[in-house]
């Protein structure tokens, strides 16, 4: 239900500098009111005024009479720049109280303060009194284009917090800030939460904003509404954004995107304030907003009641990003899913030469879903180096920076074992994890490519070695006997993409970073050194960071390769949205072309997702250009060989830009550094159309540990309703190449009442080591992923 605005009678205030709007059943007799607030700026002291329209209904409108406008005593501001009121029960009396709320703006800092009148009576009559004003601690801003609070418990702990959002506008872009702590009934706030920003704040020149919590989803969990009044040049415009699942006071699922309020017809706006309420027999979440409105001459207040437009509407068909508050705290040139579930970011000096200059390393291990982040020290520059995942589950690194400009390749390498659990609070680092040295390789590299064998041993290949030249030699590391050499392999390029096949030959795509050395996609076989050239590649030239995929099942031995880019910045021809499959298995194979992207790009990554699509994300149609960024997502179907549109995400994501599959059946991504020292650390998480499509089934492994050839059984509520089953190898990402992914078909052998048993992998289609476990039902819903070690 949309309503059109409607005017607050009798408004009255010449000058407006800030309103306030509630919902609350004053008369205790399941009814609603609605009470606004105006703030009254004449030249020299400002006045707080309140009133209630009785018999608000479920079509937005005031239904009874409204009530005299009520003074706020005590109103002590001569310049305001926001205010906000909410309705709640803080004393525990059984009678709404109201808090009240207001910036005061002198010269100099701002402060934001807020009192609260006890005990409403039917007609809005403060009848218990009213506290002194309380100043909110650590006021951010010294000039505010907007603020409210609201009421609610926003931490599950069933007391009544108190939300207080502003906005911070100096010269430039706009910020809102937000914090909340628990409200006793005494009125006070006791043990406020820090200051956190709305990430991707709307508008450089606000003028109003808004705050509401309200549980939009149904799950039990609010989320936190915000309203942004952009102030252009001319018409301003209304934008609403949502903070999902709140948890301490803080959105631990993202921000969608903002969504434009329709109708928002004024010009210059003084103030805006938002609430919720439940509409209907249901009780759905409507947004009730007041809009300040300030031309000339005179001010006035309007309201309207809105079907909150969320991402959840669209999420069915194409998928939701959401930007989390949270960042990588390192830029995420790579990227890998620890077996804990734990995200390890690293950058070593991250394209920084001062960095390296100084030692400075970096790798950030985020406790994924938590806001928990710990950061390990990283001992060597790991700047462009390889990895792979070790049978134990620990990640291996090898290669990196040894020095800049010409760049030099490191012999070092290091694993990473991720502890359990979050970050030790005793521990004065913080960290879980640690990195610990392994034997040096036999010669430097800088952009290798690492991948693990069938027997668990790792093969690292190509890079520029510590003369600056490609390595063409070959090592093979053993965990507990080190790096072992072996001829001289064909020139394969920096980062190419190679895929372990079934018979333990290894495929180069045809992808890779920057050019391809002559070579073209083949089947290398490590034993002889010889190479099978495979023939079809479209536009071999332009696969400069393109993205290559094992596509599902694993079994198919089918190779994807999508989109690229000419190595040369200078060729201004831009990238490719070509794609063409290899099926492996044929006695000739040869690249066919496929469905072409709908947005040509280099830089991409491409992910395996647990119901057998590919989804595409980030990179550029023009090499490291954040204005030719592609931020539409894109999921292709293998069986139809289709492309489908995905959502449209915010952030560029260029180059050392990354992205992982998460337990979850999430997608994040992170990094992008178009240009030296230039470091994207936001996080964005992609909600595939898939958990907006129904309840996912149960999934749960009798066993951690499985064998080769095994069955494992699986409990599920509706056994006979699952189509599928699989093993993801976890990703470990960077430079648009992860060849860790794959998925694995496990064949169904029996279903019970409430399990079922599936029949685990041979070794030539699973390298041992982690993996997660998903269900596929037969509605296409994946089930969470569940950890089990295949050896």
């Amino acid at each position: 239900m949309d309503t059109d605005f409607t005017a607050v009678p009798d408004w009255f205030a010449g000058a407006s500098a800030g309103a306030g709007v509630a919902v609350g059943d004053l008369a205790r007799d399941g009814g609603r009111s609605l009470v606004v607030l105006m703030v009254d700026a004449p030249p020299g002291a400002n006045a707080g005024w309140y009133r209630v329209g009785h018999g608000f209904d479920d079509e937005g409108r005031v239904s009874g009479p409204w009530g005299p406008w009520q003074p706020v005593p005590d109103w002590g501001f001569w310049e305001n720049q926001g205010a906000g009121i909410a309705l709640a029960d803080v004393g525990g009396t059984g009678a709404l109280d109201l808090v009240v709320f207001a910036v005061d703006a002198p010269a100099g800092p701002n402060g934001g303060f807020y009192r609260i009148g006890r005990d409403l009576d039917a007609d809005g009559v403060v009848t218990g009194g009213w506290t002194g004003w309380t100043p909110v601690p650590d006021w951010p801003s010294w000039e505010n284009a907007g603020a409210d609070i609201a009421v609610a418990d926003v931490d599950g702990d069933g007391r009544l917090d108190l939300v207080v959002l502003c906005v911070d506008a100096p010269e430039g872009q706009n910020r809102g800030l937000y914090r909340s702590g628990p409200l006793g009934p005494d009125g006070v706030v006791t043990g406020w939460r820090g200051w956190a920003e709305v990430p991707a704040w709307w508008g450089w020149e606000n003028q109003g904003a808004g705050v509401a919590v309200a549980d939009l989803d149904g799950d039990g969990r609010p989320e936190l509404v915000v309203l942004a009044v952009d102030n252009p040049a001319g018409e301003n415009v209304g934008y609403v954004g949502v903070g999902w699942r709140l948890e301490e006071g803080r959105s631990v699922d993202g921000w969608g995107p903002w969504e434009r309020l329709p109708g928002w017809r004024f010009w210059e706006n003084s103030d805006a304030a938002l609430a919720v309420v439940p509409v209907g027999a249901a009780g759905m979440p409507h947004l009730v907003t007041l809009a300040a409105d300030a031309p000339v001459g005179g001010s006035s207040g309007w309201y309207r009641v809105l079907d909150p437009r969320t991402d959840r509407d669209t999420g069915a068909e194409r998928g939701v990003w959401r930007l989390l508050e949270r960042d990588s705290g390192v830029l995420a040139v790579h990227a890998a899913l620890l077996h804990t579930g734990s995200v390890a970011f690293f950058a070593g000096s991250s394209n920084d030469p001062d960095n390296a200059a100084a030692g400075r390393f970096g790798t950030a291990v985020w406790h994924y879903p938590s806001t928990a982040i710990s950061r390990p020290a990283t001992p060597i520059d790991l700047f462009c180096c390889g990895h792979a995942f070790l049978p134990d589950g620990r990640l291996l690194a090898a290669g990196g920076t040894e020095r800049y400009d010409p760049f030099l390749g490191l012999r070092q390498a290091v694993v990473f074992e991720p502890d359990e659990g979050p970050p030790d609070p005793g521990s004065p680092t913080g960290t879980t994890g640690a990195w610990e040295a392994v034997p040096d390789m036999a010669g430097g590299r800088w952009y290798p490519t690492l991948v693990t064998l069938a027997d668990g041993r790792v093969l690292a290949v190509s890079g520029l070695d510590g003369t600056s030249q490609l390595n063409t030699h070959p090592e093979t590391y053993r965990d507990g006997a080190g790096w072992t050499t072996s001829a001289n392999s064909p020139n394969w390029p920096m980062y190419a993409h190679l895929f372990l096949l079934e018979d333990g030959r290894v495929f180069y795509s045809g992808g890779q970073y920057g050019p391809n050395n002559g070579e073209r996609p083949a089947v290398w076989d490590l034993a002889t050194n010889a190479t099978v050239p495979v023939a079809g590649l479209p536009v071999p030239q332009a696969r400069n960071q393109a993205a290559s995929v094992l596509l599902p099942p694993v079994q198919d031995q089918r190779v994807m390769i999508v989109g690229g880019g000419p190595w040369d910045m200078h060729d201004m021809t831009g990238a490719t949205g070509s794609a063409a499959i290899v099926d492996l298995k044929a006695v000739a194979p040869r690249y066919v072309a496929t469905a072409s992207l709908a947005v040509p790009r280099m830089h991409l990554c491409a992910t395996l997702l647990p119901d057998r699509t590919v989804l595409v994300n980030g990179g550029a149609m023009m090499e490291e250009s954040a204005a030719h960024a592609a931020l539409d997502a894109e999921i292709f179907d293998p069986a139809s060989g289709t492309w489908a549109r995905g959502a449209t995400s915010r952030v560029p994501r260029l180059y050392h830009s990354v992205a992982l599959l998460m337990p979850d059946g999430r997608v994040v991504t992170a990094g992008s550094n178009p240009a030296r020292k230039t470091e994207e650390l936001r996080i964005e998480v992609y909600w595939p159309p898939y958990l907006f499509r129904g309840t996912p089934p149960g999934c749960l492994p009798t066993e951690t540990d499985v064998a080769f050839g095994g069955t494992v059984d699986v409990a599920t509520g509706d056994p006979g309703a699952i189509a599928s089953a699989a093993l993801l190898r976890p990703g470990a990402t960077t430079h648009s190449a992860d060849v860790e992914q794959r998925l694995v078909d496990l064949p169904v052998v029996a279903r019970g009442t409430v399990r079922l048993t599936v029949r685990l992998p041979e070794r030539r289609h699973a390298p041992p080591g982690w993996y997660l476990l998903f269900l596929l039902s037969d509605a296409g819903l994946p089930s969470r992923g569940e950890w089990v070690r295949l050896g």
